[in-house]
């Protein structure tokens, strides 16, 4: 049995899929969807409302108006006014790219689909039930209860002393710095620039803990051909399927949170 089971949805199948999991939310659901259409936004709104009537908290992350593209500006208040009468907590959040759907922090959708404005483009979305995932990913993205944190807690709380070998960002050049409680490497001129780095990708060993290398399995089927996922390491670690026909791949940032989820399933294992 594999550790975090992943389905694949294309764009013909996600809407009724994500719309079941979400009608069973029973505490919080949260929504990150860079963009925001009117026409795909109200399919939305009698589930939305159903939620907030139970007290279900919805929060709803999207690009600013001046970010939209053109043809969805002049819909972006009404969809947004439209969202909040719904009883949705509404957050504007620049620069944005995710696409990720979190159903009461078990279930998780990430992926490359505008889940409140597509249309017909060829997109997919993956779907794992995991709350570790999700507290990784949530964390990662400073989503919920981790965007309460004070800066000066995300920086001297969690970092590592910086010794001169420390590695150069893959984006920019400049000095990375390592979060401890995350196990990753970010740029120091974060959020301007957005390299990262696993944590295991900067030594040999982290907290005991040899790096995953090129080629190694992970506990982990392929949604596509259902073969096993292993290690693929560049200037990015992600996790990919084994199969060359296949050739299917895992975001870096998700895969660095599958990765360390795994670790300490593993570390747990062990001490039993």
């Amino acid at each position: 049995m594999f550790a975090i089971a992943i389905i694949h949805c294309c764009e013909t199948d996600f809407f009724d899929s994500f719309r079941a999991d979400l009608i069973k939310c029973q505490e919080q659901a949260t929504i990150l969807s860079p963009f925001l259409s009117y026409n795909r936004a109200v399919r939305y709104y009698p589930i939305l409302q159903s939620l907030a009537a139970r007290d279900v908290r919805i929060d709803i992350y999207a690009k600013p108006r001046n970010e939209q593209p053109e043809s969805l500006r002049d819909t972006f208040d009404v969809v947004e006014r439209g969202l909040k009468r719904r009883g949705t907590y509404f957050h504007v959040r620049p620069g944005m790219h995710e696409k990720v759907g979190v159903i009461d922090r078990k279930i998780l959708w990430h992926g490359s689909l505008n889940i409140l404005s597509h249309n017909d483009t060829r997109e997919s979305m993956l779907r794992f039930e995991s709350s570790d995932l999700v507290e990784e990913v949530l964390k990662d993205l400073k989503i919920g209860v981790f965007s309460d944190l004070e800066p000066e807690d995300q920086w001297s709380s969690t970092i590592r002393d910086i010794a001169d070998e420390a590695l150069s960002c893959p984006k920019c050049g400049q000095k990375m710095v390592f979060f401890k409680k995350a196990g990753m490497w970010i740029c120091a001129n974060s959020p301007s620039c957005s390299g990262t780095l696993l944590g295991d990708l900067a030594s040999e060993e982290v907290e005991g803990t040899s790096r995953p290398k090129q080629g190694q399995t992970v506990n982990l089927a392929c949604p596509i051909c259902q073969s096993p996922m292993e290690v693929s390491r560049g200037v990015f670690m992600r996790i990919v399927c084994s199969s060359q026909e296949c050739g299917f791949s895992l975001d870096p940032r998700l895969s660095a949170g599958i990765l360390r989820v795994l670790k300490r399933r593993l570390v747990s294992d062990t001490a039993v």
